[in-house]
């Protein structure tokens, strides 16, 4: 009986785990996005900041 929860939350934990480690090298490994430059990059850049 023990061993049976026990076993639950290893597998729970590596689960999780593992699943954490895949969705952080998809997101480290996706290609950028592409934007259209529009030449109001320093116009939105200071919008922001102001």
């Amino acid at each position: 009986m023990r061993y049976s929860i026990m076993l639950q939350i290893v597998t729970s934990i590596t689960l999780i785990l593992v699943s954490g480690a895949a969705l952080f090298a998809w997101i480290q490994n996706r290609p950028p996005e592409t934007t259209e430059p529009t030449g109001n990059k320093n116009l939105n850049e200071r919008a922001i900041l102001n």
